[in-house]
């Protein structure tokens, strides 16, 4: 069986129902459509992906 992949919130933070996840913290869904969404635009990016500080500020 494939290992389940994780994804963090890489901008903002999203709402799922009455649970707000903010950035850097894990985000599941069930839902493969609403992933899907979230990466392209992305909000999300899969644990471990997330850009370091220094790219983040422009490496100023």
């Amino acid at each position: 069986m494939a290992a389940k992949i994780e994804y963090v919130v890489a901008d903002g933070c999203i709402q799922d129902g009455t649970n707000v996840v903010q950035k850097g913290e894990v985000f599941m869904s069930s839902n493969k459509e609403v992933l899907e969404l979230l990466i392209e635009e992305g909000k999300i990016t899969p644990r471990g992906k997330l850009p370091s500080k220094d790219e983040q500020d422009g490496g100023d």
